[in-house]
């Protein structure tokens, strides 16, 4: 009840204990016709087949009315189930002389009028609909008792069941109150949880966005010789204070013409080459294509990086980048023969490997592996899900200014 809107939870409530209603009324004739069958079975000499033969124009019913649900169809199952009702009494008082049997065998054979009444999904028309359904089941087994001149029966199962019908019916609804005072608070509590989760990310992204440019930036200007700046690392700055100064990065675009993926994989990879790292690219850059905008953005992001880290902390000046997938995700390798380090005694002002890297690839639902000590060079593999995958076991991910907000009242805009 507490995840569905206000709005709607007192209909769902009822609807549902309609359509298990529904199932309980064919489980009651199924006991009918059994208890029939066994009381056959103890006395071969009384004849039950006409009885049981009267249950399954009520059975045919209540798919009619499960499959319907008006007013009209509930009016037909009525009739059709007095009708029923009578013909079963009259075969059960002639042949079932024993009191206590007949007056059970009637009992349950009036319960599927009781819980197959309900034409609606509100609580008051449930009831009335039940209560209809036992008079109007009583009444035809009382028709059918007085013209073979059989004894009265109290019919006492049909009675607790209608008492447990309203309870039940009562207490759902009672409960639905209640959910509907609580619900605006985890409503606002779940939007509150919803826009610090959007901004966390935001900031994260940011923060990493602004280590991968203009700290990797700073770094190459204060190790590049006296002089001009070199013209390739001027057009990346330009670039990247672009991407600083505008929104892109918060909204990639969804569209992108053939091969754009594998291109911008190339772009970057070639702005770490003009930078002196020589770097030998291996695998299938084309499957890049399969990953959704932010995905991708993402994983070329977390790649230039650990170029970066290559150049900057490694002490070689070579690196290799494989590119493979197995249909349901992509994999990118990064491997070079360096020094090497020890990811535990990194520090918490390296931001790098941590935001640039790990925590950016998990953002998008992927993961991070790296096998590195000092001495032995570096391996970093990323994995991230393609777009197909994406779209069948969905992440928690920064919403898109389109994703609809749940408002105080339950609403969603």
């Amino acid at each position: 009840m507490l995840g569905i809107p206000t709005h709607l939870a007192p209909r769902v409530n009822a609807w549902s204990t309609v359509r298990a209603f529904h199932a309980a009324a064919i489980g009651s004739i199924a006991v009918t016709a059994i208890a029939l069958l066994l009381y056959r079975f103890a006395d071969p000499d009384v004849r039950v087949a006409g009885a049981v033969l009267a249950l399954l124009p009520m059975l045919v019913m209540i798919a009619v009315h499960v499959q319907f649900g008006t007013w009209r169809s509930a009016v037909a199952f009525l009739v059709v189930g007095a009708v029923c009702t009578w013909w079963f009494a009259t075969i059960v008082q002639r042949e079932v002389p024993v009191g206590w049997v007949a007056s059970y065998l009637l009992s349950l054979v009036v319960i599927p009028l009781i819980l197959v009444g309900g034409a609606g999904a509100v609580p008051s028309r449930v009831i009335a609909w039940s209560v209809a359904g036992f008079v109007v089941g009583r009444s035809a087994a009382l028709v059918a008792l007085v013209q073979t001149d059989g004894t009265a029966h109290a019919f006492l199962l049909a009675w607790v069941t209608l008492a447990f019908v309203v309870a039940l019916v009562l207490f759902t609804s009672r409960s639905s109150v209640r959910s509907e005072r609580v619900q605006p608070e985890l409503l606002r509590a779940a939007r509150e949880e919803h826009v610090s989760a959007y901004r966390a990310g935001v900031e994260a992204e940011a923060a990493a966005i602004l280590h991968d440019t203009v700290l990797n930036h700073l770094g190459a200007i204060a190790l590049a010789p006296d002089g001009p700046m070199d013209a390739q690392l001027a057009r990346t700055v330009d670039a990247d204070i672009a991407t600083l100064t505008g929104q892109g990065w918060l909204e990639p675009q969804e569209s992108r013409s053939p091969g754009a993926a594998a291109a911008s994989f190339e772009r970057m990879l070639a702005d770490e080459r003009a930078q002196g790292l020589r770097i030998a690219s291996t695998g299938e850059p084309s499957s890049l294509a399969g990953l959704d905008e932010r995905t991708l953005d993402a994983l070329v992001r977390a790649v230039g990086q650990c170029l970066a880290n290559v150049r900057k902390h490694a002490g070689v000046d070579a690196a290799e980048v494989s590119v493979f997938d197995d249909g349901a995700s992509c994999t990118v390798m990064v491997v070079d023969d360096g020094r090497g380090f020890d990811e535990a005694e990194t520090g918490a002002d390296r931001m790098g490997l941590r935001a640039s890297v790990r925590q950016r690839i998990e953002r998008v639902g992927g993961s991070v592996q790296i096998w590195s000590s000092p001495g032995s060079g570096t391996s970093v593999m990323m994995t991230v899900p393609t777009a197909a995958a994406s779209r069948e076991h969905p992440t928690d991910r920064m919403p898109d200014r389109s994703d609809p907000v749940v408002t105080d009242e339950g609403r969603l805009r």
